[in-house]
């Protein structure tokens, strides 16, 4: 036996042949050699079993018929090895050659069968792609191995055969306490206390299944557990066990709880308030809700209020008034109403109204507070002007304490007041700013949609919100308008209130994305699985179809079109895979310049395929950005390609680097200009969106993967058009500040 090492572009890609033929041992032997893989050869089973143990290589290519040990039994035994168990195997033959030989060499744990004679393209392509969905197999189990959530496989038996870093913190074991155990012994569970249906051990139960309970971590806490069990399939649609995934939702139940508890104390503090208190909709001004204090004070019943609106107890002279306590020392500005009672009196009442949600409707709550013994009289009106004066000069200073823009404007956007905030942003003097229209302060934000928002104030009186997005700053605003008209003075006027909601739309932002990918994690688990081994099937049927019809060249195209469908399969597998890949932060100092070369390389071939011209134009000197290089050649590699791919014959495909100031910030920006027709408007949205695409055969993840990983690096990505056409990618990266580690 003896041990052949090339580089020619892979690394680490050793191969195991096993075969007592001499001829086909030497044959495929060269055949892998020349296409730069490391090739290892024994001449029986048994020597093969020995070698692997030693050498552990990527794949093994084992006959089936051999001395001392065949090429099934190799199988069994190497599946059973807890170290080489994944490895994959290969098993060719020129004597078994019926489907009832590449099923049992499959039972036995093959991955695919070859049979001799055999094309040396499809032993190299076999091989490469073994190869290939061994590293992703790798990259899942992983992934499955550092989730958050527990997951863990069982047998038919209902003994666990495998358990991730999860399940063995939650259960303070390691795995060797854990493998071989049932679910409901390592979890505590009485399936009859806990609502389990029965037993999940059998084929017959190949369901998914779901439940929540109550399970005792190591640390003696209790943990609510959601359970869901899905079956495992084998490469004959068999089910061979059991895939178990259980989230932690203590927290959610311990909030559920918290809610039903504070639900129950604010009915009763609803109830036991002894000042009025009633829900009404902001609609139709109908009653919701009422407390046993409003049914003493008004003296209507429940039933009687809930058939009733707030017109029902307005008087005709509804219109507020100012009152004072008898107090003089005790001065209160209030807005008494007067109400009418069901025996037909007149009250005084002050309200104190906030907005809810009730049985899913805008609503309004409001406390009501008697105050018809403290009826204005003629003879305190000048102590009031004065008390008036004294609450202007304090209503001023807590005005203009406000940290956010606020203004008082009339109907037509005039300008009456504003605070020293407002004055700030909007860089003008007090003095002149009165008299100022929202018009005449430009087209930037707030002040563009605080004009908009004023015109649908004089139609509906209703305040009105809405977020809006500043492009030049970058700041994101949430602008209300409210219509005032009882300050008592000339003149409708209407309060504005900008809120600067930067930071907590970005924390949105980033917090979905999170629970985007969390989600996705979930997607990618569920398609490696559900999609893997029936991909493998069809592509394992597909091998035999064309060797058993090999001379019935009408049988041709179809073969091609089924492979070129489950290459698509193929690629949407990867780039699910690489989307849902969670960011490991290895970043390093890297030239731009060097990044567009190494790109540009990759990309060569396409382009001359295409007949494309490829165009670097990147400065000189420019600051070297912390990248992960792996990931970020994905994000150069993919945007130039679609360039090329939407570029015209002998079009040109331009890369141009610079160094930009943009929102007080120093990046160096990548653009990829293509020569075709440019991203539609209606498009533009959606470009980065997962699985949109215009394009035939496009899986619509590789901008979004490009885009998450500029997102990883604190980058941006933009997508727009050239304005002599074709379509522009714009990469922003931001320039490292000095010192950074």
């Amino acid at each position: 036996m003896h041990r052949i090492e090339i580089s020619n572009g892979h690394e680490d890609n050793s191969v195991l042949i096993i075969n007592d033929e001499p001829d086909q041992l030497t044959l495929m032997g060269n055949l892998l050699h020349k296409a730069g893989y490391s090739v290892l050869t024994a001449e029986d089973g048994v020597d093969g079993l020995t070698l692997a143990k030693q050498k552990r290589p990527d794949l093994v290519i084992s006959d089936v018929s051999m001395p001392r040990m065949n090429g099934l039994e190799f199988c069994r035994e190497l599946r059973a090895d807890s170290e080489l168990r994944t490895v994959p195997i290969l098993l060719v033959s020129a004597l078994e050659k019926d489907t009832e030989s590449m099923v049992a060499g499959l039972r036995a744990g093959a991955d695919d069968y070859l049979e001799i004679p055999f094309d040396s393209t499809r032993l190299v392509a076999k091989v490469s792609r073994l190869l290939e969905r061994s590293r992703l197999e790798a990259s899942y189990r992983d992934l499955v191995e550092h989730a958050s959530d527990m997951i863990f496989t069982q047998d038919l038996t209902g003994k666990l055969t495998g358990a991730n870093l999860a399940v063995q913190n939650f259960l303070g074991r390691k795995p060797e306490n854990i493998i071989g155990n049932s679910l409901f012994s390592l979890f505590g569970i009485i399936p009859e206390s806990n609502g389990f249906a029965g037993s999940l051990t059998g084929p017959q139960e190949a369901r998914e299944f779901r439940h929540q309970f109550v399970a005792r971590s190591a640390d003696g806490e209790d943990h609510w557990l959601d359970l869901i069990l899905s079956p495992i399939k084998d490469k004959l649609d068999e089910t061979v066990g059991f895939r178990g995934l259980a989230r932690d939702i203590t927290e959610r139940k311990h909030f559920e709880e918290a809610l039903r508890d504070s639900e129950e104390r604010y009915r009763l503090l609803f109830e036991s308030t002894p000042q009025p208190i009633w829900v009404y909709n902001e609609d139709t001004l109908s009653f919701l809700a009422v407390n046993e204090a409003a049914t003493r004070t008004y003296g209507f019943t429940r039933d009687e209020f809930l058939t009733m609106t707030i017109n029902d107890i307005r008087s005709g002279e509804d219109i507020p008034t100012l009152m004072i306590k008898n107090d003089p020392n005790d001065l209160v500005i209030s807005s008494p109403w007067r109400h009418k009672t069901k025996d037909g009196k007149t009250i005084y009442v002050e309200m104190s109204s906030h907005p809810v949600v009730f049985d899913g409707k805008n609503s309004r709550l409001v406390i009501v507070n008697d105050v018809t013994e403290r009826k204005l009289l003629d003879e305190k009106q000048q102590r009031l002007h004065t008390s008036l004066q004294q609450s202007a000069m304090e209503w001023r200073q807590t005005f203009n304490a406000i940290d956010f823009p606020v203004l008082i404007i009339d109907l037509d956007g005039a300008i009456k007041r504003s605070n020293l905030a407002a004055e700030q942003i909007i860089g003008i003097e007090a003095e002149k700013i009165v008299g100022t229209t929202l018009g005449q302060l430009g087209d930037s934000q707030p002040w563009k949609k605080a004009a908009e928002l004023l015109e649908s104030i004089r139609v509906n009186n209703a305040p009105v919100t809405e977020e809006v997005k500043d492009d030049a700053s970058g700041k994101t605003w949430a602008i209300t308008v409210y219509h005032v008209n009882e300050f008592g003075s000339a003149g409708e006027r209407a309060i504005l209130i900008a809120h600067d909601i930067t930071k907590r739309v970005e924390l949105e932002a980033s917090l979905r994305q999170s629970e985007m990918m969390s989600l996705l994690g979930s997607l990618v688990a569920g398609v490696a699985h559900e999609v893997r081994n029936p991909l493998f099937g069809i592509s394992s049927i597909l091998d035999a179809f064309e060797t058993r019809f090999s001379d019935r060249t009408e049988y041709l195209r179809y073969i091609n079109v089924l492979r070129d469908e489950i290459g698509r399969l193929t690629i949407l597998m990867e780039e699910l895979l690489e989307y849902g890949k969670p960011f490991r932060g290895d970043l390093y100092l890297v030239s731009m310049e060097e990044m567009v070369s190494r790109s540009i390389r990759a990309c060569m071939p396409a382009a001359e395929v295409a007949h494309v011209n490829l165009e670097s134009k990147v400065e000189e000197s420019l600051p070297k950005i912390r990248i992960d290089r792996r990931r970020l050649s994905k994000v150069f590699v993919n945007l130039i390609e679609n360039a090329i791919q939407h570029s015209t014959q002998e079009g040109s495909v331009i890369i141009e680097a610079r160094k930009i100031i943009d929102g007080n910030h120093e990046w160096v920006e990548c653009a990829i200009r293509d020569s075709g027709k440019g991203i539609l408007d209606e498009d533009l949205p959606r470009i980065f969106e997962p699985f949109f695409s215009k394009r035939r055969g496009g899986t619509g993840l590789g901008l979004a993967i490009a885009q998450r990983i500029m997102q990883e690096h604190g980058g941006k990505l933009i997508a727009g058009n050239n304005p002599e056409g074709g379509a522009c990618m714009i990469a922003r990266f931001p320039i490292p500040v000095e010192g950074d580690a």
